[in-house]
C-alpha cells in the first residue's frame, strides 16, 4: 500500500455471484488502514509512518524544524535520507513506510531556488505513459471509468483490461487492488485513452454502469458509499481556495504555512479490522421426499491487518459458521464451528512478493470449476449453494511471486495438506447419505444401502498437500498462463476399506464396513487465456491430471485413471446495457477407464443473467448448471434487494434434479426456497 496521487471516490459493493457447477464421481465441484501518522522518538532519532492520506508536501511542512527551512528542502532531504520509503522517484512515496528525520546539517544542503525548481520539476506519472497509481479511497470501477478510451467502450470491458495487464497490482482476484499499485494501460487502448488530468475532471458515476461493479468494488481500499462522498480537511481546504495549489502535491491541496495538522485527528490504532463476507439465511424445503423441513445458516469473517514497515503487512482473520436443520427423517442438527482465515506474513520487494501462512489460493482463469485450480481447499458444507470464490477455505501455503514487466511467476508450496471441508456426517448435504443408504455419483443400489447405512467414515490427511508454479504473460491481444503442480484431491472420493470390499466382491455382507476418504496425488499440466473482442471478454482453460480417482465394476477396486478437464467461456452485456451474461461449455474426460462405476465422460452448460432495474434498487438473477449428456440440472434464479449496498436482502431458489448417479439425482429431494440477508462492514 503507497501513498495516494489521485481522489475518486467509488462505491464498496459486495461480491457478485457466479455460476454454479458440477463434478463427477465423489467429488462435488464446487486492506489495511493505514499505519499511524506519529512521531516516534527512539533515543536523537525521530521518525513518522506515512498515512495513505500523507503527500510528500503535508510531512514536510509538518517535519521542518523552523520556516527557515523551506518545505522544498525538506521534501529533498526526506527523499535523500529515506530511499526505501519510494518506488524509486520523489512522487512515488509509500504509504506505511516510516521515514527517519535528517541530520539538521542536511536539511539545507539544497540551496532553496535550486530544491524548489527541483520539486516543480517533478511531476506524478505522465499521462502519456498511460499509467496511473491507486490511491486508497479508488476502486478498480471508478478507475476504468476515467481511463476507458471513450464513452462508448463499456466499464466492465475497461477493468477487465486493466486487471488483466496488471497482474501484479491485485493480490489475486480482482476485487483486490492495491492502493499504491501502478495501473498501466494496455498499449492497444492507451492510443486512445483519456489523459490522468482529462479523466480526473470527469464526475464518478453515481451509481455502476453494470451489475459486475459488485465484484470489481470488492475490498477495493477506502471505497466509500457514492451517495455520501468521504471529504477530508484537504478536500475542504481545496474549496476553500480556488487558486492552484502550489508546490509538490497529489491529489490533495497543500496545507498553508499557518495551518498545523491536529494530533487528535490521527486514528487511534494501524490496524484495519472489518467484518467480511456475513450472511444470515434460512430457507424451506419444497420437495415431497425432502430429507428435512427447515434449514438456517449463518457465516461471518473478521478480518484484521496492518502495515509493518514499508515492506511488510500482517494480516489476520477468523471466520464462524453456524448450520442448522430440522423435521424430516433426517437428524435434527445444528452446528457451529470456528475456522481460521487468512493469517499470514507478507513481505512485498520491488518485483517480486514471498507470503507465508494461512491463504486461498485460486489459479485459474474461468469462473467455475476451472481445471487447474488444484492447490485450494474447496469447501462443500453447503454443496454449491454458494458462489466459487466463497468455496474455497484458506490452508497453509508458502508462496513466491515474482513480476517483471509482461510477466508474472508464482510458486506455492503447501506444507501441510488440507483436506475439503464437509458437512455434519447427517447433514443433508454430506456425499455419504447414511440415512437412505446412498452415495454420491452411484446409482442407488438395495444391496449397498444398508452397507453404507453402517458404515464408519475415515479421513486420511496426513502429509504435505504438494506445490506448483504458474507462469503468466499479458498484452499482445491475450492473456496467457501455463501451470505445473503436483497436487492431491482436496474433495474426498470414497471407497470400501479392503476387508468390505472383499466381502462386497463375495456376496457377502461385510461385518464391520467402512468407507475410507482418499484423496490421491497427480500431476497436474494445464493453461489457461482470455482475450476481448468488443464488448465480450473470451476464456478457455484446460488441464491434463495424472490421476483420478475411479471404482472398477467387477471388484469394486479403487484406482486411478488419466483424465483431461477443459472449459471455454464467454462474458459480456449485449446491447451494452445493464444486461450481463455469463456462458461457459465444461467437459471432464477419463481417458482408458474402462469398466469403472464413474462417469467416463461428463459435459456440462453453466452460466449467469443478471439484470439489476428500478434505479439499481433491485437485481434478478439466474445462475444455472445443464447437464448436457446426462439429465443434471441444478438453478437458482433470485431476486434481491439492493439499494443499501453493501447490504442486500434477497429472495431465492435451489432447484436440483437429474438421472441417477448424478449430482442433480443425488440432491433433488434437497430443493429449497431462501430467505437470506447478505452484508459487510
Amino acid at each position: 500500500m503507497r501513498a495516494p496521487i489521485a481522489r475518486s471516490p467509488g462505491p464498496r459493493l459486495p461480491a457478485r455471484w457466479r455460476p454454479s457447477g458440477v463434478a463427477i464421481a465423489l467429488a462435488v465441484a464446487l486492506a489495511v488502514t493505514p499505519a499511524v501518522p506519529a512521531l516516534v522518538t527512539a533515543s536523537d532519532t525521530t521518525t513518522y509512518t506515512v498515512r495513505s492520506q500523507d503527500t510528500l508536501w503535508s510531512i514536510a511542512e509538518r517535519l521542518r524544524p523552523s520556516t527557515d527551512v523551506s518545505v522544498q528542502q525538506m521534501m529533498l532531504a526526506l527523499y535523500e535520507h529515506n530511499p526505501h520509503a519510494f518506488d524509486g522517484a520523489l512522487e512515488r512515496l509509500r504509504a506505511g513506510a516510516t521515514l527517519t528525520l535528517p541530520p539538521a546539517d542536511r536539511l539545507q544542503q539544497h540551496v532553496a531556488d535550486a530544491a524548489r525548481a527541483r520539486v516543480q520539476a517533478a511531476e506524478p506519472l505522465p499521462a502519456e505513459q498511460g499509467a496511473h497509481r491507486v490511491r486508497s479511497d479508488e476502486t478498480l470501477w471508478s478507475i476504468a471509468t476515467r481511463l476507458r478510451p471513450d464513452e462508448d467502450m463499456p466499464v466492465r470491458q475497461m477493468a477487465q483490461a486493466l486487471y488483466e495487464h496488471n497482474p501484479n497490482a491485485f493480490d489475486g482476484s480482482i476485487d483486490r487492488l492495491r492502493a499504491g499499485s501502478v495501473l498501466r494501460v494496455p498499449p492497444e487502448l492507451a492510443r486512445g485513452a483519456a489523459t490522468i488530468a482529462d479523466a480526473a475532471s470527469r464526475p464518478p458515476p453515481a451509481t455502476p454502469d453494470s451489475p459486475d461493479a459488485q465484484a470489481l468494488e470488492r475490498a477495493a481500499p477506502g471505497a466509500s458509499d457514492p451517495r455520501e462522498p468521504e471529504t477530508t480537511e484537504a478536500d475542504d481546504a481545496a474549496d476553500a481556495d480556488p487558486s492552484p495549489a502550489r508546490g509538490f502535491t497529489f491529489g490533495a491541496a497543500r496545507p498553508e504555512p499557518d495551518e498545523e495538522p491536529d494530533a487528535a485527528d490521527a486514528p487511534a490504532t494501524a490496524w484495519d479490522v472489518r467484518l467480511d463476507d456475513l450472511l444470515l439465511e434460512a430457507g424451506i424445503l419444497a420437495a415431497s421426499d425432502r430429507p428435512v423441513d427447515t434449514t438456517q445458516y449463518a457465516r461471518g469473517l473478521l478480518r484484521a491487518g496492518r502495515p509493518l514497515g514499508d515492506r511488510w503487512e500482517l494480516r489476520l482473520g477468523v471466520r464462524a459458521d453456524l448450520q442448522a436443520q430440522q423435521g424430516g427423517d433426517f437428524p435434527e442438527r445444528t452446528r457451529a464451528r470456528a475456522d481460521y482465515d487468512e493469517n499470514y506474513l507478507r513481505y512485498r520487494g520491488e518485483n517480486a512478493r514471498l507470503t507465508v501462512g494461512t491463504q486461498r489460493i485460486l489459479w485459474g482463469r474461468v469462473d467455475e470449476i476451472p481445471p487447474t485450480d488444484r492447490l485450494s481447499t474447496k469447501d462443500l458444507t453447503r454443496f454449491g449453494l454458494d458462489p466459487y470464490a466463497e468455496r474455497r477455505r484458506a490452508n497453509p501455503a508458502i508462496r513466491a511471486e515474482w513480476f517483471q514487466g509482461p510477466w508474472h511467476a508464482d510458486l506455492v508450496f503447501l506444507p501441510l495438506f488440507r483436506p475439503a471441508e464437509l458437512p455434519d456426517r447427517d447433514s443433508l448435504w454430506h456425499p455419504v447419505d447414511r440415512t437412505r443408504g446412498r452415495l454420491l455419483g452411484l446409482p442407488a443400489d438395495p444391496a449397498l444401502a444398508p452397507v453404507v447405512q453402517q458404515a464408519r467414515l475415515e479421513d486420511d490427511v496426513s502429509g504435505d498437500g504438494g506445490g506448483g508454479i504458474r507462469l503468466g504473460r499479458s498484452g499482445r491481444g491475450a492473456d496467457l498462463a501455463v501451470t505445473v503442480q503436483r497436487a492431491r484431491h482436496s474433495q474426498p472420493y470414497y471407497r470400501f476399506d479392503e476387508p468390505s470390499r472383499q466381502a462386497l466382491a463375495a456376496g457377502t455382507t461385510p461385518d464391520d464396513p467402512a468407507l475410507e476418504a482418499v484423496h490421491p496425488r497427480t500431476w497436474v499440466v494445464g493453461g489457461d487465456t482470455a482475450f476481448t473482442t468488443g464488448a465480450w471478454t473470451w476464456r478457455a482453460e484446460a488441464a491434463w491430471l495424472s490421476d483420478v480417482p475411479v471404482t472398477r465394476r467387477a471388484d469394486l477396486r479403487q484406482t486411478t485413471v488419466e483424465g483431461v478437464d477443459w472449459v471455454v467461456g464467454v462474458e459480456g452485456f449485449p446491447g451494452d446495457g445493464d444486461f450481463r451474461m455469463t456462458t461457459q461449455l465444461a467437459g471432464q474426460h477419463l481417458l482408458s477407464a474402462g469398466d469403472v462405476l464413474d462417469a467416463r465422460e461428463s459435459y456440462f452448460a453453466t452460466g449467469e443473467f443478471e439484470a439489476p432495474f428500478s434505479a439499481h434498487s433491485w437485481r434478478a438473477r439466474l445462475r444455472y448448471s445443464l447437464g448436457l449428456n446426462r439429465r443434471d440440472i441444478y438453478l437458482n434464479p433470485e431476486l434481491a434487494w439492493i439499494a443499501n449496498e453493501p447490504m442486500e436482502l434477497y429472495l431465492g431458489l435451489h432447484w436440483l434434479d437429474g438421472a441417477e448417479g448424478t449430482v442433480g439425482g443425488f440432491y433433488q429431494d434437497n430443493r429449497m426456497l431462501v430467505l437470506g440477508w447478505r452484508g459487510q462492514f
